[in-house]
């Protein structure tokens, strides 16, 4: 009976065609919108986790905003000493016993120019294993050489061998100032490599062995594989003949300033090429010297749970790391369109707010323009609940309509919106939305959402004028009075 009283008032109603239509506008607006933030945040998401952050990032806890490229913090943010993680042996084992854990590469991250053919661009330089990285981070493409595995070498983008003049087997040089003193190393380029998408972050991104980077930023390395024996522990306390320490049975201290001895000409003779390609290719040690730990969740996993995990066993153990997800890995990079989306949703929040005192007065009107039939209720038995459910019925029918008139017009909108195959090439827009394309992918969340919303306005704009429906007595209302 409510329901019919209640559809039989929406339809003698000119006031609800156009709250059904504001509100519907409104949900379309909102799903639109929507859409095509998801589908670029997804596709972001997709580039970042397979380039350079993978699903989680491990991270040493700081008081600064620490991504993959160092501090983060605004205005006073920039490139410092980065702790490392401890202990990485325990947490490297950890992960590897871990199911929910698919694969994971370590990193330490540096800055510096990279030098080549008198050009000196500076960069970001991530020190990693060269083949494990581009085996997890698969949209990294190799088009000339080959990644470098447990030797030293560099890895450069397209854009930087492009730049550099190099190619694959010639040499290239870091350098970093570090106050009065000037560090600098070099290595063979060992492969060129390009990202899925033209990214301005990307491109900054330098990969080489950390054996180079550590020496480079002049951070002691360490090892967890090192066993010295028990017998050779004590060698300075053996019994050693200090006066023939450096003589051998066939050669003399005097044999050693002899004429044939090496000369210093032929002493430095040995720095070659043929000599420094075989100390580029030197297989460096295993390290615990790493800043970062990017890792692929397994197949099926969801993302967030397994970080929450990953923290909680984090917290059990005791160890000062963390793991987050790809957007704050990335920083600030990846920040733009999370903030962009929210300053479009904060707006179309304003305009709802407005359009909902507008939806707000016409229904208080419509109430207060049926006081004689809410008094006949009233005094032909009708309680204060049935009016209430009466009112809320009839904004639940209008809100109903208007959220499922809201969705189609909505799709019909992304549909058109992808007809128009709208193509940008501005740089940073391509880093904003992910792609050179601007596309709006609909999926039941966001429609569902949508739904919700236009529910939400309506039950919110049904409490005012069920109120002031109550407040109108039986008497005032059958003598017409307001």
């Amino acid at each position: 009976m409510i329901l019919s009283l209640a559809f039989k008032n929406v339809v003698s109603r000119k006031s609800s065609a156009v709250i059904v239509l504001f509100i519907s506008f409104a949900v379309a607006l909102m799903l639109l919108i929507n859409s095509i933030f998801d589908s670029t945040e997804h596709g972001i998401e997709q580039t970042y986790t397979a380039s350079f952050t993978g699903d989680f990032t491990i991270r040493p806890k700081d008081n600064m905003l620490l991504c993959l490229f160092g501090d983060q913090t605004p205005i006073t943010g920039e490139l410092t000493r980065i702790e490392t993680l401890k202990p990485y042996a325990d947490i490297i084992n950890y992960l590897d016993n871990n199911p929910l854990v698919d694969s994971h590469v370590s990193q330490v991250t540096g800055a510096g120019r990279v030098e080549a053919n008198d050009h000196q661009p500076f960069t970001y330089i991530f020190g990693v294993n060269g083949e494990e990285y581009t085996k997890m981070m698969n949209a990294i493409e190799i088009v000339d050489g080959r990644a470098y595995g447990k030797e030293r070498g560099i890895m450069l983008s397209e854009y930087y061998a492009d730049w550099l003049e190099v190619k694959a087997g010639d040499m290239v040089q870091f350098t970093v100032a570090d106050g009065p003193h000037v560090r600098i190393r070099a290595a063979k380029l060992s492969a060129v490599y390009k990202y899925p998408v033209e990214n301005s972050i990307f491109e900054n991104i330098v990969l080489a062995d950390p054996y180079t980077v550590c020496s480079l930023l002049d951070l002691n390395t360490s090892s967890d594989n090192i066993e010295i024996e028990e017998t050779k522990s004590d060698l300075l306390f053996d019994d050693i003949d200090w006066d023939n320490l450096f003589m051998t049975d066939d050669v003399s201290a005097e044999d050693i300033w002899d004429d044939s001895a090496v000369t210093v000409e032929e002493l430095f003779a040995s720095n070659n090429s043929d000599d420094a390609d075989e100390e580029i290719e030197e297989v460096y040690p295993e390290s615990t010297t790493w800043n970062f730990i990017c890792g692929k969740v397994a197949s099926g996993q969801n993302k967030a749970a397994v970080i929450r995990k990953l923290n909680r066993d984090f917290k059990k153990y005791g160890w000062p790391v963390e793991a987050v997800n790809w957007r704050n890995a990335a920083g600030s990079t990846a920040m733009y369109l999370y903030w962009m989306r929210l300053i479009f949703n904060v707006g179309i929040i304003i305009i709802l707010f407005a359009g909902f005192i507008i939806i707000n007065n016409t229904l208080v009107v419509n109430v207060l323009n049926r006081t004689r039939e809410i008094g006949t209720l009233r005094a032909q038995g009708g309680t204060r609940l049935f009016v209430s459910l009466e009112c809320m019925s009839e904004t639940f029918i209008l809100s109903l309509v208007a959220g499922v008139l809201g969705s189609v017009i909505g799709c019909l909108l992304s549909k058109g919106f992808n007809a128009l195959n709208i193509s940008i090439h501005n740089s940073f827009l391509i880093q904003l939305f992910g792609g050179t394309t601007i596309t709006s992918i609909l999926s039941a969340s966001v429609i569902l959402k949508s739904m919700l919303l236009a529910l939400v306005i309506g039950l919110v704009g049904w409490i005012y004028p069920v109120r002031s429906a109550l407040k109108v007595t039986p008497v005032k209302a059958m003598q017409g009075g307001e």
